[in-house]
């Protein structure tokens, strides 16, 4: 079993705000990164000493808390690493078939009025994919101008 060094209470209030930090990431990622900068903070203050200068010196060394715990929680763009696989809700992929039927269903309004605003509601939510959530607004946007644009003109012409 290992055990965790005393820390210096400047380190320990610091570990602290890092945990309640990372409280939405994954609990095995969490646990990973607490104990790299657990390890992190042991070994530096075996340099410099567990006095308070050397306890400011680590912090100094680690960094903001916030700035480590968007670095390791996965929704972050920083976490990502160029070409990981992602996961993709099932409800965003959804929403962008129905923005692209609603493209190529040009006549009929409310289907891409309805991709607009699904679009819009996943968006303000902040879950998903908002990648796919912008594609679907945009492309949902442009079949309902677009099919506005043809009942306009039918009915002008006619």
């Amino acid at each position: 079993m290992t055990t965790t060094p005393a820390f210096p209470p400047l380190i320990e209030a610091y570990l602290a705000d890092l945990e309640r930090a990372l409280a939405a990431s994954e609990p095995r990622e969490r646990a990973e990164t607490l104990a790299a900068v657990q390890e992190h903070a042991a070994e530096s203050l075996a340099l410099h000493g567990s006095d308070d200068a050397g306890a400011r010196r680590v912090l100094d060394e680690l960094g903001p808390v916030d700035a480590i715990a968007a670095a390791s929680t996965p929704a972050s763009p920083a976490a990502a690493a160029p070409g990981a696989a992602t996961t993709t809700p099932a409800a965003d992929v959804w929403l962008v078939v129905l923005a692209v039927a609603s493209l190529a269903l040009f006549v009929v309004p409310p289907v891409a009025a309805a991709a607009v605003v699904w679009a819009l509601v996943r968006l303000r939510s902040g879950a998903g994919n908002r990648g796919l959530q912008r594609l679907a607004l945009v492309v949902g946007a442009v079949s309902f101008a677009g099919a506005v644009a043809l009942v306009v003109s039918h009915v002008l012409a006619g």
